[in-house]
């Protein structure tokens, strides 16, 4: 157990792991949701569209907090596209553009309006 514990300690160090743990979450609420009996309306608009969506935005948010790499936008959208091909219907690839402009917010969250002095 011990040694486990001294895994996940010296990853968690990774400046990119936030990022991991928040799409591997993503990941564990597409699978629970249809094992709740979830309806296919309720996952589409609560997991889909808010709970993915805030999760997009604090993977740009964090990203500019750690200063991470650009390419580091792709795993998120990338990792749901591989999730509609397995398993969801096709038209939902457009989510992985709406994840993308989500994250593109959390990055600029503080850049949207300066006031002129």
């Amino acid at each position: 157990m011990n040694k486990l514990s001294d895994f996940f300690k010296k990853l968690n160090k990774k400046t990119y792991m936030p990022l991991i743990w928040l799409t591997l979450l993503a990941v564990i609420i597409w699978i629970i949701c249809p094992l709740v009996h979830l309806s296919r309306v309720w996952r589409v608009g609560l997991v889909f569209f808010i709970f993915n969506s805030y999760i997009a935005f604090e993977i740009g948010h964090l990203m500019d907090l750690r200063k991470l790499s650009k390419w580091w936008f792709l795993l998120f959208p990338l990792v749901f596209a591989l999730a509609v091909t397995i398993h969801f219907a096709k038209y939902n690839y457009l989510l992985c553009i709406v994840y993308l402009c989500f994250e593109l917010f959390g990055l600029w969250r503080n850049d949207f309006y300066h006031e002129k002095k």
